[in-house]
């Protein structure tokens, strides 16, 4: 019954997708989903069929190594599907995530003593919370609510049920996400723990002790398993700008004040998505604070702002300092960024996994209130009245000069639905008839859900199944242009592509991932930490970059004699004039919009050199000074130096020739 109402409740939502003209590739702030989720998935589709398991790859920067990427074959199964076929399938594997994660998070609270209603309704504000949303568009998002969900379970399934063997594969699974994953598994595993023992066996040490250290040997032995690919990922993340520390925003957050605040509009935002993740506005109109996936995404359920005072209601002592410490880790950083920034080691100023755990400890304090609001444990209509009155007081409180960002009709549906569930709360109780009422409850949740759920997927700019087989987009010329060259050059080359094929928003830099073709650019959390200092040493991009200029390689591309020396042979372009003007390249060809030239002064990949120049010789040289010297001398680090044979050239030389 619980897989039957969550599917027909995803099928409602997602009906669009499912079964209209659209697909969960987003044009808006969610590019991710064309620029980085999808050519993934188009890459890792083509190299297991074409090479085999995931190794090195040409195909994404200069190359580099995308075994950390196996993961995905586990977590995104469309990876295993033909490449035609995966646009389609996302919504489906979608589905599938949300019935695993509405299933583990059921059986969650079931092993935590909750009647089927109450576990029902936290399955259903979990696997329909905007985080869980949210992943529909980054899929890391979904991921991570599969991976911490299974934690949960497995935690648990340990605690009251003495069995242990899910843990080791909760935790590896997480690992196989990133190494970050596993540290974030031991946030929630420090939190969570000692506050389940110490609700079930009180301030008792030796009990706390024994179960603590076989719940810790357990987690140990997940991060061994996640070890195989833990190690390439680690590697990966500490090779590159943002884990070497070249570009990371560790001293900017470490320095900010302890108790420091944050801005109004950040406070503001913080607390309108709760009601609703589209209160401030949908994807690109979202006015709040940072941007509309890292700013602040608790909102599960209306449900839970009206439940949640209730769990207080009749709780013994111990359960209140409890329920204290869990709120008090869901404040304590929303209020003082500092904690916060501590959360993600300094790495960001984002909420994300935060909101995560945010939303964990908000379902499942409410539903434990709405069991025992069933079994007429507890439930104080005083304080129902109360709570009303303050969520709808916030709810319509005049910001200073922020009323015009609130979208109206989500505010007024948001009203009604909080007067209702006051309502059927109240009437159950009056009536005696709990049980019956908590049906009703939990068919307006479903409805709520559904509701703003749609908004947040569906309200937004989405490339349609038509679009798709239309000449634009990753069907454009391109498709043509990249068979030919193919099928004519079988030698080793890069290809130059000085357009943008995907349709979001943002330009797409990974494209090489989705035509198979062998470029420069690329779009990545982590970049290879060589790569960006090649771009550093040659003035493509900052001495001191941004976070963002590390993520956003657009390469060599437009640079002729960067392009020559990274082995470049053939040019794509929609505007041929510069390339037709110069005799260094050859047109070849020409699909519909787009010009195929060949540079006629391509060398092939591994140069023999007879002189060498010091790195720190070569970073003294003016620019063009650089990228002509490339193509006549090795450039050797300091520690390479000694062991160099052959003349050194001068600086002179070098400008001159």
């Amino acid at each position: 019954m619980v897989a039957l109402v969550l599917l027909v409740i995803a099928a409602i939502i997602f009906g669009p997708f499912l079964f209209g003209p659209k697909l969960l590739l987003y044009k808006d702030i969610g590019s991710d989903s064309v620029n980085d989720d999808y050519p993934t998935f188009a890459h890792l589709s083509d190299y297991i069929r074409t090479v085999g398991a995931p190794s090195w790859s040409f195909q994404v920067g200069l190359g580099q190594s995308i075994f950390s990427l196996a993961s995905l074959l586990l977590f995104d199964p469309v990876a295993w599907l033909p490449k035609a076929m995966i646009p389609g399938a996302l919504v489906w594997q979608h589905l599938l995530k949300v019935l695993i994660v509405g299933f583990l998070f059921f059986r969650f609270l079931e092993f935590r003593g909750l009647n089927f209603r109450s576990s029902l309704a936290g399955a259903l504000l979990l696997s329909f919370s905007v985080y869980m949303c949210f992943g529909s568009c980054w899929s890391v998002a979904a991921n991570e609510v599969v991976g911490f969900t299974f934690l949960l379970f497995a935690v648990e399934l340990a605690i009251s049920r003495r069995l242990w063997f899910c843990l080791p594969f909760a935790v590896g699974l997480l690992g196989l996400l990133s190494v970050f994953h596993l540290y974030l598994c031991a946030i929630l595993l420090c939190l969570y723990v000692p506050v389940r023992l110490v609700e079930l066996c009180g301030w008792r040490i030796q009990p706390l002790w024994q179960t603590g250290s076989r719940l810790a040997a357990g987690a140990l032995l997940g991060v061994g398993l996640a070890g195989i690919t833990a190690i390439d990922g680690t590697f990966a993340m500490l090779n590159s700008p943002r884990g070497s520390g070249t570009a990371s925003y560790v001293a900017t957050l470490s320095s900010h004040a302890v108790f420091g605040l944050e801005s109004s509009l950040h406070y503001v935002t913080a607390v309108l998505r709760l009601f609703s993740a589209d209160m401030l506005g949908t994807g690109n109109d979202f006015q709040g604070w940072n941007n509309y996936f890292e700013a602040p995404a608790h909102y599960c359920g209306l449900l839970c702002l009206i439940l949640l005072p209730q769990v207080f209601v009749r709780a013994t002592r111990r359960q209140r300092v409890l329920y204290c410490i869990i709120l008090g880790f869901l404040v304590v950083p929303v209020v003082f960024p500092w904690f916060r920034y501590l959360f993600w080691a300094f790495q960001g100023d984002y909420y994300r996994v935060f909101s995560l755990f945010s939303v964990f400890g908000l379902v499942t304090l409410s539903v434990t209130a709405l069991w025992q609001y069933i079994e007429r444990k507890s439930f104080n209509p005083w304080l129902l009245a109360a709570t009303l009155l303050v969520v709808l007081g916030v709810l319509w409180f005049p910001f200073n000069g922020m009323p015009s960002l609130i979208v109206p009709g989500i505010r007024k549906a948001a009203a009604l639905f909080l007067i209702a569930y006051a309502a059927l709360l109240t009437a159950g109780h009056f009536w005696k008839r709990q049980s019956f009422f908590a049906w009703l409850i939990l068919g307006l949740c479903a409805v709520e859900l559904i509701c703003f759920d749609r908004v947040a997927v569906g309200d937004r700019p989405i490339i349609t199944k038509k679009e798709l087989q239309e000449r634009v987009g990753y069907n454009d010329y391109t498709v043509d242009a990249i068979r030919d060259i193919k099928h004519d050059d079988p030698s080793f080359f890069r290809v130059s592509k000085l357009y943008s094929s995907g349709l979001a928003m943002h330009q797409s830099l990974n494209d090489a991932m989705i035509f198979g073709y062998f470029g420069t650019s690329e779009y990545t959390s982590f970049n290879n930490l060589n790569y960006i200092k090649f771009l550093m040493a040659v003035d493509v991009i900052s001495p001191s970059p941004s976070e963002t200029d590390t993520r956003w390689v657009t390469g060599v591309l437009g640079d002729p004699l960067l392009s020559t020396f990274a082995c470049e042979k053939y040019i794509l372009t929609k505007s041929p004039v510069p390339f037709q003007l110069d005799s260094t390249y050859e047109f070849l060809k020409r699909y519909g919009n787009i010009y195929l030239f060949r540079n006629n002064l391509f060398v092939p990949l591994g140069l023999a050199y007879p002189r060498f120049i010091s790195e720190a010789s070569f970073l003294e040289l003016p620019t063009a000074a650089k990228r002509r010297a490339l193509l006549d001398v090795v450039v050797l680090s300091e520690k390479d130096l000694p062991a160099a044979v052959g003349p050194s050239p001068k600086h002179h030389d070098i400008q001159q020739s």
